[in-house]
């Protein structure tokens, strides 16, 4: 493609005048142009003022993103890319997108990349849609000023002696292959690391995280790492940990500033050690936002009844609870682990498809034991239930929640809604009204019944359930 059928490709993306204010400099001007995404860069630089035609050579954000490779296709888009590269006479990029399939183009690939070593690159994310280009060694040991990193399907290599990324403060990495030499390299070396993100990762089975003399990192998020088993984490300064995926056997040596804990352990038919469960809730005793599955819950009961261990989450004052992938988990089970949160403010339970366990147990013991119990939720003022089903077994924990929480403030009930309508039935209202209205301990307490959800009209948890599905695609 020439050159000229590549510029006017991108021009044509937008063809509305840009009109630059007469007061202003026109060095000011200029570096504002160069600090635009490439794309606004060129539409600026092409029907703005013919002073400013050449700005969009000096840019500094090289931004293309999945919507240019759909607008473009993939031919074009390489012609494109290659174009602004070749045709770049600035000392700076300060930043690298690149949404592409690397697969025939692997020389132009290592080409821009040897650009971005020589122009103090900040930023850089390459997304592949194949996994088919490795990034060498000598890229990574040129990078001097990056700060953050973001791989998604590809591989990389590491040198022995790692001289670059030493001001690389965000690292994201996404389906490619990693061992724990390379993960601990990079910890070695990025001593202002402040976030890690590892997504769909194989190959790694033991993260050893000692960050002991890194004072900034703050926050590890882990999902459906196939391949591990360990993780242990040994970080004074670790504020936030996610993990989504198979139960794995999870310590924090130094857990004193961990604020948020967000742990889904997806359902699984292998049996777990009730010691690791206990050894993680200890371990996250100081977090003020916690999110959970029954695993957590059920792994500090023992035969359905609740052992008397030593834990307590003073801080928590938000708890999400999600139950898919619950055994034997009930009200009770629930109403004990509440216990331990003193200071709970607002709980958010997802019920999703799970019906818990009344049975035996629950008749012959748990219940008259929850009836016995005096325990009152002092702090509890919002209490929200997605997928209510108003099941006999969930109206007893609504009936808890009612009784316990005497300063409620707000209980929301959310149905679940089968090919688009709510199973809920408005007929029924005012007979759960009556019921709902016996059970109260808090005159201030209103019980909200609701046919649908609305995301914008509700109060929402901190963490959503679906953080990590941005790597998805």
């Amino acid at each position: 493609m020439a050159s000229s059928e590549t510029q006017n490709s991108v021009v044509e993306a937008k063809k509305t005048k840009i009109d630059t204010p007469d007061y202003l400099p026109v060095d000011i001007i200029y570096t504002i142009f160069t600090l635009l995404p490439i794309k606004n860069a060129i539409v600026a630089a092409s029907t703005g003022s013919p002073r400013y035609k050449g700005s969009w050579r000096h840019n500094r954000r090289f931004l293309f993103g999945r919507d240019f490779h759909l607008q473009y296709g993939q031919q074009n888009l390489v012609a494109i890319v290659d174009h602004l590269f070749n045709s770049h006479e600035g000392n700076e990029i300060k930043t690298f997108m690149l949404h592409i399939d690397p697969v025939g183009i692997k020389a132009l690939l290592n080409k821009w990349l040897q650009i971005c070593t020589q122009k103090d690159l900040e930023d850089l994310e390459l997304h592949f849609f194949l996994p088919s280009f490795t990034i060498e060694s000598s890229v990574f040991n040129a990078l001097h000023k990056l700060k953050t990193l973001k791989l998604i399907k590809c591989k990389i290599q590491l040198p022995e002696v790692l001289s670059g990324l030493q001001f690389l403060h965000t690292l994201s990495l996404c389906k490619l292959p990693i061992t724990e030499g390379m993960f601990h390299a990079l910890i070695e070396h990025c001593k202002m690391l402040e976030s890690i993100d590892l997504i769909k990762c194989s190959t790694i089975k033991k993260l050893n995280l000692i960050a002991r003399e890194n004072r900034h990192f703050k926050k590890l998020r882990i999902a459906s790492c196939g391949d591990l088993k360990e993780i242990e984490i040994d970080s004074p300064t670790l504020h936030s940990i996610f993990y989504h995926g198979k139960f794995s056997t999870i310590r924090i040596v130094q857990g004193m500033q961990l604020y948020e804990a967000f742990f889904y352990f997806t359902p699984s038919k292998k049996y777990i050690q009730p010691s690791m469960v206990e050894a993680l809730v200890k371990d996250l005793s100081h977090v003020s936002i916690l999110t959970i599955t029954p695993v957590i819950i059920e792994g500090v009961a023992r035969q359905g009844v609740f052992q008397e261990i030593q834990y307590c989450f003073v801080n928590v004052r938000e708890l999400q609870l999600f139950m898919n992938g619950g055994i034997f988990c009930n009200p009770y089970h629930i109403t004990m682990f509440l216990k331990n949160c003193p200071s709970l403010v607002t709980l958010f339970i997802d019920l999703d498809n799970y019906q818990f366990d009344l049975g035996r147990i629950w008749q012959e013991h748990q219940k008259a034991e929850l009836d016995n119990c005096n325990h009152k939720f002092i702090q509890l003022k919002v209490v929200v239930l997605r997928n209510f089903k108003c099941l006999p077994s969930e109206l007893e924990l609504v009936k808890m929640v009612l009784q316990r929480a005497i300063n409620l403030e707000r209980l929301v009930l959310i149905p679940p809604r089968i090919n688009g309508r709510s199973k809920f039935k408005r007929e029924d209202t005012p007979i759960y009204e009556k019921l709902f209205s016996s059970w109260k301990a808090s005159e201030r307490a209103i019980v909200e019944l609701h046919e649908k959800y609305i995301k914008k009209s509700f109060i929402n948890p901190t963490h959503p359930k679906s953080w990590h599905y941005a790597y998805a695609s």
